[in-house]
């Protein structure tokens, strides 16, 4: 049967506290204070010089229309049109329609997160499998539904971010003797969002259709504004896809958007946890501070929307020889996962871009 997605609370740096899958057991939390089921301050919306969307699913605000669709698993001619469009048979167990759209009105510069995109750049990036006793279980389990066929992917292999390296806890962890196809399982995608340009009706700048390029930043997240006590005027959060690895871990790929009268933030993470080998977490965090109402960017105060990049990745053995945490059950979603190895120390790759629209 289809599950339907549950809406959760937004709690420190705009977002953390209660789960966001749809896995047995995971209930919805109640709503945040002063915002309604649908997710909207009306109150506060009004104060600042907003507009509520007319389907009730997002806001307008400073010159940015902010739009966020929940929709259920897709069913199974959706997934078949999806698999055709992307040239593969296999999925995740759970992918959604959902949809985030930020869209700049006065250009048509749209900023928007959807499944097909991040599926598409997880094909691309083909990583290299890991080569895990689970890898092969799960491997033969799919064939034994889906037939031999496996996922096409680009013809030049990208190295970065593989998961190949380190030891498991576990005396089964890992098993080079064991085969794994030019398959990436875990469905890591290095996707940080889609960028485009509705050209209709604009005529401030685009008119060609061309998006304005992501370029190098001095610019951070201003974590200030977004700890102040500011109304939150529209909060939601979607997941783009999810799995439970065949019960050998977790993963998902999520996205959260919380709008307030001074500026609006998205953080999408990918996460996935294969138990007793590896935690890998790919964290993307979109900012932009809102012009008043009325008012527009000028040469003195562009209007750029920053995008910061933190890609995070630990085996277990390696969490266990430095004393951190090395049990799967403590890091039992993306939100524990992320404070863990925050506070763990370990490595990460950042980078720090800008969209001037």
């Amino acid at each position: 049967g289809e599950v339907g997605h549950p809406r959760s609370t937004p709690k420190a740096e705009g977002f953390g506290g209660p789960r966001m899958s749809h896995f047995p057991g995971r209930g919805p939390p109640a709503p945040p204070s002063g915002l309604d089921d649908s997710g909207l301050d009306m109150r506060a919306i009004k104060q600042a010089g907003g507009k509520v969307l007319p389907g009730g699913d997002g806001v307008i605000i400073g010159g940015w229309k902010v739009r966020a669709r929940n929709t259920r698993i897709l069913g199974k001619d959706a997934l078949e049109e999806l698999e055709q469009r992307l040239g593969t048979s296999h999925l995740p167990e759970m992918v959604y329609g959902s949809t985030l759209e930020l869209t700049h009105e006065s250009t048509g510069v749209k900023l928007h997160f959807n499944a097909e995109d991040a599926l598409r750049e997880w094909l691309q990036e083909d990583l290299p499998p890991l080569k895990v006793a689970a890898a092969a279980v799960w491997e033969r389990g799919h064939k034994a539904r889906f037939g031999d066929e496996m996922p096409k992917a680009s013809k030049t292999r990208k190295s970065d971010g593989g998961g190949g390296g380190g030891g498991g806890d576990r005396s089964d962890a890992w098993n080079d003797e064991e085969e794994t196809d030019s398959y990436d399982w875990t469905f890591t995608t290095p996707y940080r969002g889609s960028v485009s340009v509705d050209v209709d009706g604009h005529v401030d700048g685009h008119v060609d259709g061309n998006p304005p390029p992501w370029t190098d930043t001095d610019r951070r997240v201003d974590r200030g504004l977004l700890m102040e006590r500011d109304p939150i005027l529209f909060f939601d959060e979607l997941t783009l896809y999810e799995s439970e690895l065949d019960d050998n871990g977790l993963m998902s790929v999520t996205v959260k958007v919380r709008v307030m009268p001074r500026c609006w933030y998205v953080l999408m993470r990918h996460w996935m946890r294969v138990d007793g080998v590896l935690i890998r977490l790919r964290e993307t965090r979109f900012f932009h501070r809102v012009h008043p109402a009325g008012g527009s960017s000028t040469s003195d105060s562009p209007c750029v929307v920053v995008r910061e990049s933190a890609r995070r990745e630990e085996t277990f053995e390696g969490l266990r020889m430095r004393g951190a945490p090395s049990e799967p059950g403590q890091y039992p979603d993306a939100d524990e996962a992320a404070s863990v190895l925050l506070a763990a120390g370990g490595p990460v790759e950042m980078e720090y871009h800008a969209l001037t629209v």
